[in-house]
């Protein structure tokens, strides 16, 4: 996880506590806590999938009151070393940095919760549930950048107080956020798979 204070970037070590495994018929999960300077709680859940290339990261946090300007990131790096990812902004895919109109922002991408790697060896889909805004490589801080980051470092913004516009600047308390990664040979449509990895199973009582 890394913290942005008042301009600069900052990779926070999370120290482990006990881990916790939890076996259930279909996944492996893995639950601990960590701590940070500014989170009064914090937990990491790892689900892995028994059966297919399928992890999920669940992070809780319980920010601890403050009006400094602060923002956190999770990072995941990503085994697609030299490929950009396919987004999609609005139902529209494209491809950062390349298919972008010159001087657009560079710096971030807002996007519609999925992330597609197309690899020689299959291809890569990173879902959040909740996240709608990634930089790559590391937190872009006021960078202005004008050439392409490497991608294999996707860093999901969770928390920016730095922007005023629509929501409360001191947003504090508990918070949750779900990403999935998961790999196939070939997906031919990531916006409907990823609709599908976000979804809440439907129980149907005959």
């Amino acid at each position: 996880m890394s913290n942005g204070k008042r301009g600069q970037v900052e990779e926070v070590s999370a120290t482990p506590g006990e881990v916790q495994v939890i076996e259930t018929g279909h996944t492996l999960v893995y639950k601990q806590r960590f701590v940070h300077p500014r989170l009064k709680r914090a937990t990491r859940t790892l689900e892995i999938w028994k059966s297919e290339p399928r992890v999920r990261l669940t992070i809780s946090i319980n920010r601890l009151s403050s009006d400094d300007p602060e923002s956190f990131y999770v990072a995941f790096p990503l085994p697609v070393e030299g490929v950009l990812p396919r987004l999609s902004e609005g139902g529209m895919p494209f491809t950062p940095y390349r298919d972008q109109l010159p001087g657009s922002c560079r710096d971030y991408f807002a996007i519609d919760g999925w992330a597609d790697y197309d690899t020689k060896d299959g291809q890569w889909l990173w879902v959040s549930r909740d996240v709608p805004l990634v930089t790559f490589h590391h937190p872009e801080i006021w960078s202005r950048r004008t050439t392409p980051a490497p991608a294999d470092r996707l860093q999901a913004m969770i928390f920016n107080n730095f922007w005023y516009t629509n929501f409360v600047g001191n947003e504090s308390g508990l918070m949750e956020f779900q990403f999935d990664l998961l790999w196939k040979p070939s997906i031919p449509d990531p916006q409907a798979l990823a609709n599908t990895v976000v979804s809440e199973p439907v129980v149907v009582q005959k």
